[in-house]
């Protein structure tokens, strides 16, 4: 919330004080006092980085978030002098921000830091909206039209709400369902539609044209597998025998075996067959990739059956098709 002071700061001067103040400098009384700027700057930046966390981990390590907010403050303090003004140009702005996150929570790889940013950007959104609506709807109210921290309290409001019940709301609701796509597999003139959910962390690749892999269930894709394929596969392909068994089925062809590695199991093999069309339908948007390789997992992949599919990033890029 940098500058929230100068930005919501209610402005009685006149027209002549105004050219006064533009010929001969600032008048008495017309001063924003830095000290109030820190503190308001402070409490905001301290709770929208506790908002965070809550949403990121729920680990809360205060030490840092005191620090990251204490340098917030100072950094909206010195808005007010004019001198420093080549700090607060938007590259500016947006380096500190990242460099407020890395002190107040840390850096564990890209992908956890992007999402931290999303939740730190959409909280400030979220924030500043709300404390800038509040300015407008009792304007004709004295109490609100004159107290900078009557709105900001509704900001502040909003900040601790998210920071309590953000991650039941938005990280367990409404997250899943953005990360949720229909898909479509076609294998010849047959198609299986099911649900897809965006996996950032799926890195299965397949070893002969080293494209991104898709995981469905086994029991989403069973009845468009020929009957022999479906008898050598559930037996468990963990023998040379019941691996020649697939080698030898009807679709030998389209078989793909898919090494992988996860906790409790090095140098596992996936059994995967290659799809004819894939369909990932983004809103109005449909991303086709012909020839993508889907990897055959006998267990369920949702524990309340709202997907059956672990779809990579790299299938989402229009170009990767």
């Amino acid at each position: 919330m940098i500058e929230c002071i100068e930005s919501l700061r209610p402005d009685f001067r006149t027209v002549e004080e105004e050219e006064v103040e533009r010929l001969v400098g600032p008048m008495p009384g017309t001063e924003v006092y830095a000290d109030l700027t820190f503190i308001t700057n402070f409490a905001m930046d301290f709770l929208i980085l506790w908002a965070t966390a809550r949403l990121r981990s729920g680990k809360v390590a205060w030490g840092r978030i005191t620090l990251a907010a204490g340098l917030g403050g100072i950094y909206a303090a010195g808005y007010l002098f004019p001198s420093l003004g080549v700090f607060y140009y938007l590259p500016v702005k947006i380096a500190f921000s990242l460099l407020m996150l890395l002190i107040a929570l840390g850096y564990s790889g890209p992908l956890a830091f992007l999402k931290t940013l999303l939740y730190f950007y959409l909280l400030n959104f979220a924030v500043a909206g709300a404390t800038l609506a509040a300015s407008y709807m009792f304007p004709d109210s004295s109490f609100w039209s004159s107290s900078l921290l009557a709105w900001l309290a509704v900001g502040m409001a909003l900040a601790i709400l998210a920071g309590l019940f953000g991650e039941r709301l938005f990280v367990k609701r409404m997250l899943p369902r953005l990360l949720r796509f229909p898909v479509e597999i076609r294998f010849g003139d047959q198609q299986c539609q099911a649900n897809g959910f965006l996996d950032t962390g799926n890195g299965l690749r397949d070893p002969l044209t080293n494209r991104p892999v898709l995981v469905a269930e086994y029991g989403t894709l069973c009845e468009y597998l020929p009957e022999d394929f479906r008898r050598a596969l559930e037996r468990g392909a963990s023998d040379s025998a019941d691996l020649e068994a697939l080698g030898q089925s009807s679709w030998a062809g389209r078989l793909r075996l898919i090494p992988f590695n996860s906790i409790g199991k090095c140098n596992g093999m996936l059994i995967g067959v290659r799809a004819d069309e894939v369909t990932v339908h983004n809103g109005s948007e449909q991303i086709k990739h012909r020839d993508l390789v889907v990897g055959l997992y006998l267990g369920g992949l949702s524990a309340d059956g709202s997907y059956q599919m672990l779809i990579p990033s790299e299938v989402l890029d229009v170009m990767g098709g």
